[in-house]
């Protein structure tokens, strides 16, 4: 089982794009990263860290999900048209940095549920009818792969803010 923590964090500012996406086109939503990076860079901003993907609204792994790529940055910046800023907010999360890069995700984000409602930690969501709200629930990716092709090495980061 994974290791959780409770976390007090700052916000976090962020450039990027946010879209409707599911894992079956998952390439679709990937192919922001590289663009949120070069337009970090042709602004003469400096990334503070790996691409962190929010997640907003979900009903099931299966349906269209509402995200945001983002790529974490010093301070709220305006990059260009086509990207948004904003920050994820400040707060006590609920945080876990699995190892097995991101085929154990679906794996960790459930047993992440089950530890919080065993510890009485409530999750900051609201059920809906077209799925579940986040007010805020990331993923952030702390290799990059182009220094480390084997998925399994992968380093992330989940992060759930709690109530």
């Amino acid at each position: 089982m994974t290791a959780f923590t409770v976390e007090e964090r700052a916000e976090r500012p962020w450039v990027g794009v946010s879209l409707t996406g599911d894992l079956a086109h998952w390439g679709r939503v990937n192919a922001h990263v590289p663009l949120i990076y070069a337009a970090l860079a042709a602004a003469g901003e400096i990334p503070e860290g790996g691409p962190i993907y929010q997640y907003h609204r979900m009903r099931t792994v299966a349906d269209p999900m509402d995200i945001t790529v983002s790529v974490p940055v010093a301070a709220v910046v305006e990059v260009g048209d086509g990207f948004e800023t904003g920050v994820i907010p400040a707060g006590r999360y609920l945080v876990a940095r699995p190892e097995g890069g991101p085929d154990t995700l679906g794996r960790v984000h459930g047993e992440m549920w089950q530890w919080a409602n065993v510890q009485g930690l409530e999750l900051a969501i609201e059920e809906r009818a077209d799925g579940i709200h986040w007010r805020a629930r990331t993923e952030q990716f702390l290799t990059d792969p182009q220094t480390e092709p084997d998925r399994s090495k992968w380093a992330v980061e989940v992060a759930y803010l709690l109530q």
